[in-house]
């Protein structure tokens, strides 16, 4: 209110832009977002540079938040060269957001020299408040990299610090990595402790992001083994929760989250945990909740199992099929249509040199438009793509956009940590959902499984 009554630019573009910053550090991420947009204006206007880099650095890290991690590293290595003169701990800052993009991204080497550059540079300004969150950085490279007894080692230095900024989002990844840590080592009785705080902070303060998920996971498979069926049921139940606070606040990054449950899994388990807990209180018998445990188990297990060999399947064959050449036109040939030969030929000569110049791509492609193109009418475009491409038009349009991407996802590495809305612009479809529908009904598998897939398939070839 002071602000807006005070008529300036600088002063009202800042107010927004701290509003903002409050509500990052509430992790609301909407209304952060919104008031970063609604300062943005007023900060241009007032033409200070501290403001709009400050801006830019807070937006910045909402793409990081969004998995948008080539943007986000755009606007922080902007951020970097101009607080590195003027600020030396939004310098420090920024460095370190820079390591945790790249940490995103899957590019450890990177993140681990960030981490280096930090320490130096704060060494050189003689500036250490940041160096609990490089050790916590160093942690989590650490950890992708399978060194788990050095992640540990870092991760539990890195936390009395960070819990005296009363930072208990990221003492809860500190925790969740060094859960993981031990869970690699399979000393899954050291694990479990550091799992139930990551639970127990989402409990109080419902603080969750999409790589914290895996914790309920590992909580209901632990418990799961231990016949523990309240435990289990706990658990499904943080587990919806979270998953509903995910989907509240994030939907699209939701549907990238690799799931080894979903809702309606989850569901059915909690009923059957339910009907067991009760049938326990009445009966009292252990044996026949363990064998009802163990047939649950037992059918979820066989389904998952289905499910992943049916992709897999549907992968491999995706993966190991060379681009599909369209089949030529041989002028002279009788075709059953009613179109001379010579128009046939003529036709079918403009469509593979309109599809072999990637004319496809372009968005909002109409029947009448590729008719003019192939320098005929609509009937004889339609017929001729539906007699020698054995598809209707719109069918057509999708799978040559959706094979399209299917090919730089196999080539081009950078291309697999593309987003939905990217590989949607990418291919020319005119909203995500349309681009996820036609991946979806070309390949039977989402876009995110395949490129997660390919991804981990060169990696491991690489190792």
């Amino acid at each position: 209110m002071a602000a807006n009554k005070s008529g300036s630019d600088k002063v009202i573009g800042s107010a927004y832009l701290s509003r903002g910053i409050a509500f990052y550090g509430l992790k609301k991420h909407e209304q952060a977002l919104e008031n970063y947009l609604t300062a943005g204006p007023f900060i241009e206007r007032s033409k200070d540079n501290y403001l709009k880099y400050k801006l830019k650095y807070n937006i910045a890290h909402e793409k990081y938040y969004l998995k948008k991690n080539d943007e986000a590293i755009e606007l922080f290595s902007s951020c970097l060269e101009y607080f590195k003169d003027n600020n030396p701990r939004a310098y420090l800052n920024t460095l370190h957001s820079l390591g945790l993009c790249y940490n995103s991204e899957g590019n450890y080497g990177k993140s681990e020299a960030v981490v280096a550059l930090g320490y130096t540079e704060a060494n050189r300004l003689d500036n250490h408040d940041m160096d609990s969150y490089f050790l916590h950085l160093d942690g989590q490279n650490q950890y992708c990299k399978r060194n788990y007894a050095l992640a540990i080692q870092n991760l539990k230095k890195s936390i009395p610090a960070i819990q005296e900024q009363n930072d208990y989002a990221n003492v809860a990844v500190a925790d969740f990595y060094i859960g993981k840590s031990y869970w690699a080592m399979k000393r899954y009785g050291e694990a479990v402790p550091y799992l139930k705080k990551v639970a127990k902070v989402f409990d109080e303060r419902e603080y969750i992001r999409p790589d914290l998920r895996e914790n309920f996971e590992l909580l209901i498979q632990f418990y799961k083994k231990q016949n523990q069926p309240k435990e289990v049921l706990f658990y499904v139940d943080r587990l919806l929760k979270a998953d509903s606070v995910l989907i509240s606040t994030h939907d699209h990054l939701y549907d990238n989250i690799h799931k080894n449950y979903d809702t309606s899994e989850l569901v059915r388990e909690k009923n059957n945990m339910e009907q067991l807990l009760a049938n326990e209180r009445s009966t009292k018998s252990v044996l026949k909740i363990s064998l009802a445990i163990v047939s649950v188990i037992v059918v979820l297990l066989l389904i998952w199992l289905i499910n992943r060999r049916r992709r897999d399947r549907i992968f491999k064959k995706l993966l190991s099929e060379n681009k599909k050449e369209a089949p030529k036109v041989e002028k002279g040939i009788p075709r059953e249509l009613d179109i001379a030969p010579d128009t046939i030929t003529k036709i079918v000569r403009l469509l593979e040199k309109w599809e072999h110049g990637l004319k496809f791509l372009e968005n909002d492609i109409t029947l009448p438009a590729l008719a003019v193109y192939l320098e005929t009418n609509i009937r004889y475009t339609s017929d001729i793509i539906l007699f020698y491409r054995h598809k209707k038009f719109s069918e057509y349009i999708n799978d040559l956009k959706v094979d399209y991407i299917i090919e730089q996802l196999k080539i081009d590495k950078h291309k697999r940590m593309y987003t939905h809305d990217a590989l949607a612009k990418e291919a020319g479809f005119s909203t995500t959902q349309r681009f996820v529908a036609a991946f979806k009904a070309r390949t039977k598998l989402s876009p995110n499984y395949f490129s997660a897939k390919i991804k981990k398939e060169i990696e491991d070839k690489d190792r």
